[in-house]
C-alpha cells in the first residue's frame, strides 16, 4: 500500500481485466468497488455444466503463466497457493484430411525449420514485447533505454509491410508446418493473409512460455482473482447493471447511486462507442463520453471474428485426440475470405475441439469426454442475429466435415449439447457484433494503436478487457489491468 492519495474507484465489469485493475488498484490504497450485471466473476471465462459434463466456455488455454504469478506476488501471495497450473506436453494436435498428424510437442518445436522459424520470431519478441505488453502506446518509448538498443537490430522483422502469411510462406516450405503457423493469426480473431507479419511473435510466446491448463478448468483462475480481490479489499455488487455517469456518480438499474473519482470500464470498448438502436447493446452507462468524431474512428475497422460453438457430451473416449485438437480446413484461404470479405459461415470449416476431461477427468463421466467444439465465425449485425434453426443446421455442417476425418458415428455418441453462437457473445457480453476481440488486427493502426485505456476527452474513464490495449487472451487482459492501474496511479500521485 503506497499510495499518496487515496481515491474511490469504482469498477463496472468482473472480468478477468476488471479483476486486475481492482486488486491492483485495493493493493495500493484505493477504495475499490466493482459493479457486475452477472450473478458471478469471470466476464468469458465462465463454466457450464449439464448433469455430470463441464465445459469451460471462455479460454481453454493459458499462455505466458508469469503474468498471472505476477498479480499474486503483488499483493504478496503466491498463484501456486491457490491454482495448481498443467503444463501440456502437446499444445495442440493438428489433423489434416489427407491422414497427416502432428503433435505440438517438444519434438515438433527442434525441427530444423520450426527452430529457425522461431528464432525469427524471437527477434520480434525481443524488440517489441517489453513495449507492447508493459506500456499503453503513448509509453512505448519508456521501453527502449540505452540497454535496450541493441535490440534494434530486430527492426526489420517488425518495421515490414508483408502479412504474416507471407512472411510464413518465405520461411516455412513444408505445406503442414505453413498451416499450423498461419493458424495463430486466430488467436487475435484476425486472418493470417491479412494481419502484420509482427504476429509472428505468437508462436514464439506459446513456445517459450508454453501452453497451460488450469486444474479444475480456466474458471477457477476468474474465481481465484475473486477471492485475492476481496483479500485485498475490494467490494463487489453481483446482479447490478451500472445505467449512469455523470463524470462523478454512477447509478443503476435499482436506482443505487455510487460516487467515484475514477471509472474503470471493463467492456467491449466497440460497444460502448455504437450508436443506439433500437434492441441493440449500446451501454447507457458511457453514452456521452465519445464524440462523433472518437466514434466514427473506433466502430470504422474491421471486427475480429466471433465464434460458433458446440458443448458436446460424448459416450465413448476416442484415443485419437488429445487435450487441444485441430482439424484442418483444406480450403484454408477461402476459409478466411469467408469470414472477412463475405461475412459468411465458412462452408468447410477448421474445427478446433479442447477436451478438458483429458487433463481433469472428473469433467465428463465415466467413459465419456466432453467436447468443446469452436468455429470461427464472422461477427455479424444484431439486426440479423442467429436463429435457432441456423445454429442447429450450421451445427450439422460441422459434424459433416468431421465424417471426413473419421469420425462418422460421432453424432450417435452425442448424450449431452448445448449451441452456442456469435449472437450469444453479443447478449452475454455485450460484445459488438458478437466480435471475440473487437478490432481484427489487420492493419499497423488496428494491431499496435487498439482504442485507448484512458477514453477520448475524459481523464477519469479507463477501458480494460480484450477489444482495448495489448489486446485478447487472458495474458493480455491481465495486463491492461495492470497498465490503467499504473495510469490512475500517476493520476493521483
Amino acid at each position: 500500500m503506497n499510495c499518496r492519495m487515496s481515491r474511490k474507484i469504482l469498477v463496472i465489469g468482473a472480468g478477468l481485466g476488471g479483476l486486475a485493475a481492482a486488486i491492483r488498484l485495493a493493493r495500493l490504497g484505493h477504495a475499490v468497488e466493482v459493479w457486475e450485471k452477472n450473478e458471478g466473476p469471470g466476464g468469458k471465462v465462465k463454466e457450464l455444466r449439464v448433469g455430470e459434463f463441464r465445459w469451460d466456455t471462455g479460454p481453454s488455454l493459458l499462455t505466458m503463466p508469469h503474468v498471472l504469478r505476477e498479480l499474486f506476488a503483488a499483493c504478496g501471495e503466491r498463484m501456486e497457493d491457490h491454482l495448481e497450473l498443467v503444463r501440456l506436453e502437446s499444445a495442440c494436435r493438428y489433423f489434416w484430411s489427407d491422414g497427416t498428424v502432428v503433435d505440438e510437442n517438444a519434438a515438433f518445436w527442434a525441427q530444423p525449420e520450426v527452430a529457425a522459424f522461431l528464432e525469427y520470431a524471437r527477434g520480434i519478441y525481443e524488440l517489441s514485447g517489453e513495449a507492447y505488453l508493459n506500456h499503453p502506446p503513448g509509453d512505448f518509448w519508456r521501453a527502449f533505454t540505452p540497454r535496450n538498443w541493441s535490440k534494434l537490430r530486430h527492426l526489420g522483422k517488425v518495421a515490414t509491410t508483408r502479412t504474416l502469411a507471407a512472411e510464413v510462406e518465405r520461411r516455412i516450405f513444408d505445406p503442414h508446418l505453413r498451416q499450423i503457423f498461419l493458424r495463430f493469426a486466430t488467436y487475435n480473431g484476425s486472418s493470417p493473409y491479412i494481419t502484420p507479419a509482427t504476429f509472428n511473435i505468437i508462436p514464439y510466446v506459446e513456445a517459450e512460455f508454453g501452453a497451460w491448463y488450469v486444474r479444475g478448468g480456466m474458471a477457477r483462475i476468474a474465481e481465484a482473482l475473486h477471492a485475492l480481490a476481496l483479500r485485498q479489499g475490494v467490494t463487489f455488487r453481483f446482479n447490478t447493471t451500472a445505467t449512469g455517469w455523470d463524470g462523478a456518480e454512477a447509478t443503476t438499474q435499482d436506482g443505487f447511486r455510487g460516487k467515484a473519482h475514477f471509472l474503470v470500464c471493463n467492456a467491449d470498448v466497440l460497444s460502448a462507442a455504437a450508436d443506439p438502436s433500437p434492441g441493440g447493446r449500446r451501454l447507457p452507462l458511457l453514452a456521452n463520453i465519445f464524440g462523433a468524431k472518437d466514434r466514427e474512428n473506433i466502430l470504422r475497422p474491421p471486427l475480429s471474428t466471433s465464434g460458433f460453438i458446440l458443448f458436446l457430451g460424448v459416450r465413448g473416449r476416442d484415443p485419437r485426440l488429445g487435450h487441444h485438437n485441430i482439424f484442418f480446413s483444406d480450403r484454408y484461404r477461402e476459409e478466411f475470405a469467408e469470414i472477412h470479405a463475405r461475412k459468411i459461415n465458412p462452408t468447410e470449416p477448421t474445427i478446433y475441439i479442447s477436451i478438458s476431461s483429458r487433463t481433469d477427468p472428473d469433467h465428463a463421466p465415466d467413459g465419456h469426454d466432453n467436447y468443446f467444439v469452436l468455429v470461427n465465425a464472422p461477427a455479424r449485425d444484431p439486426k440479423q442475429p442467429w436463429t435457432e434453426a441456423e445454429g442447429i443446421g450450421y451445427r450439422d455442417v460441422v459434424l459433416k466435415r468431421l465424417d471426413k476425418f473419421g469420425f462418422a458415428d460421432l453424432a450417435s455418441r452425442i448424450v449431452a449439447e448445448r449451441i452456442f453462437t456469435p449472437s450469444d457473445f453479443a447478449a452475454r457480453d455485450l460484445a459488438h457484433h458478437g466480435a471475440l476481440y473487437g478490432w481484427a488486427s489487420h492493419s499497423i493502426r488496428t494491431s499496435l494503436f487498439r482504442p485507448p485505456l484512458r477514453a477520448p476527452d475524459a481523464r477519469n474513464i479507463f477501458f480494460v478487457g480484450g477489444t482495448t490495449h495489448p489486446g485478447g487472451g487472458i495474458p493480455l487482459v491481465l495486463l491492461s489491468g495492470k497498465m490503467v492501474a499504473e495510469l490512475i496511479q500517476r493520476e493521483t500521485a
